[in-house]
């Protein structure tokens, strides 16, 4: 599955990992970054840089893989829900596909 994961980005972190099987495992949506600080036990500086990985920008002016939009919770302004997008899904579809070959072969 790692294989799967670097063949997006060859430097990816286990947390940014983490991060988007955390939102695999709840059908595409991963809550909000408080949700996946608490569930996968990270600070949220690090929670942050996980998602940000995934996000259309990592960073101001540097791109992510854009596998994951960010949206206002309509229950609380301050939070952002966060859920995987058409292209997310399909790496979800890549992911398995790495996984039952490693499992077939």
């Amino acid at each position: 599955m790692i294989e799967a994961f670097k063949t997006v980005d060859p430097e990816i972190t286990l947390p940014s990992m983490l991060a988007f099987l955390y939102a695999v495992e709840r059908d595409g949506q991963a809550g909000n970054q408080d949700s996946i600080t608490q569930r996968l036990d990270m600070s949220g500086a690090t929670a942050s840089r996980a998602i940000g990985h995934w996000l259309t920008f990592k960073r101001p002016g540097q791109p992510g893989l854009n596998f994951m939009e960010s949206e206002i919770d309509p229950a609380d302004r301050r939070y952002r829900l966060l859920s995987l997008n058409r292209r997310g899904l399909a790496f979800v579809d890549k992911i398995k596909e790495f996984v039952n070959g490693a499992s077939n072969g």
